[in-house]
C-alpha cells in the first residue's frame, strides 16, 4: 500500500516538475522572441520582464494545444517528455538563427 502511494506521489511530483519546466522554458522563448522580433517592429510596445513572458505564454497556451501538432505515434509518455524538454530549445535555436543571420541580411 505504501509503495503505491509513493508511486503516485512520485508521478505527481514528476508532472509538477515537467509543468514548471515547460512554463519556464517557454517563458524564456517568449521573452527572447519579444525583444528579438516584436520590439524592433513595434517600438511602442512595453518592455516586459521574464515573469510577464511566462504569464503571457500561459495565456497563449489557453488557445493552443500541443497535442494537435504532435503525430499519434509520438503520443507515448517517453516521447511526450522528450518533446516537452526539447521543443522549447529547438524553437529558441530556430529563432536565434533567424534573428542573428536571416533578418540582418533581409534588412540590407
Amino acid at each position: 500500500m505504501l509503495e503505491a502511494i509513493i508511486g503516485v506521489l512520485g508521478f505527481l511530483g514528476l508532472i509538477i516538475v515537467l509543468l514548471a519546466y515547460d512554463a519556464l522554458s517557454w517563458g524564456l522563448v517568449g521573452y527572447k522572441f519579444w525583444y528579438w522580433f516584436l520590439m524592433p517592429i513595434f517600438p511602442t510596445l512595453p518592455a516586459i520582464v521574464f515573469w510577464q513572458a511566462v504569464g503571457l505564454m500561459f495565456f497563449i497556451s489557453l488557445f493552443k494545444s500541443a497535442g494537435q501538432v504532435i503525430k499519434k505515434e509520438y503520443k507515448d509518455e517517453v516521447s511526450q517528455i522528450a518533446l516537452t524538454i526539447l521543443l522549447p530549445w529547438v524553437t529558441l535555436l530556430c529563432g536565434w538563427i533567424a534573428y542573428a543571420w536571416i533578418i540582418p541580411k533581409l534588412a540590407h
